[in-house]
């Protein structure tokens, strides 16, 4: 998983069985306008196929898991989205820090242009 042989820095997986479980189940359903969070019917009825019976806390975090997925996906058609696991302080200062490139751009432009 790596781009021009870059692997990217991952978190570690503290309980593998679980992301085994969701992606078994699927991170995701097709909806009428792109990928939905897996339903709870669709982990009831996996349950009953497999014939296992999950303990409520997981059922809850597979489902948790499922939208942020989703939702991750979402935020990752953006060029400059960050990696999920990067600090959340990273995240607030990031409109300060696209203002202030955008300002140095402008100021770089203008200067540029007042040349002859």
């Amino acid at each position: 998983m790596g781009v021009d042989g870059i692997v990217p820095n991952m978190p570690p997986i503290v309980c593998p069985w679980i992301i085994d479980t969701l992606m078994e189940i699927g991170p995701s359903e097709a909806g009428a306008m792109g990928p939905v969070p897996v339903s709870w019917a669709t982990i009831d009825h996996w349950q009953r196929c497999i014939g296992i019976d999950l303990p409520p806390w997981a059922c809850r975090l597979i489902r948790r898991l499922s939208v942020e997925f989703v939702a991750e996906g979402q935020r990752a058609r953006e060029a400059d989205c960050p990696p999920p696991w990067t600090d959340i302080a990273e995240g607030h200062n990031r409109t300060t820090i696209s203002r202030k490139v955008s300002q140095a751009f402008r100021a770089l432009i203008m200067s540029k242009e007042d040349r002859p």
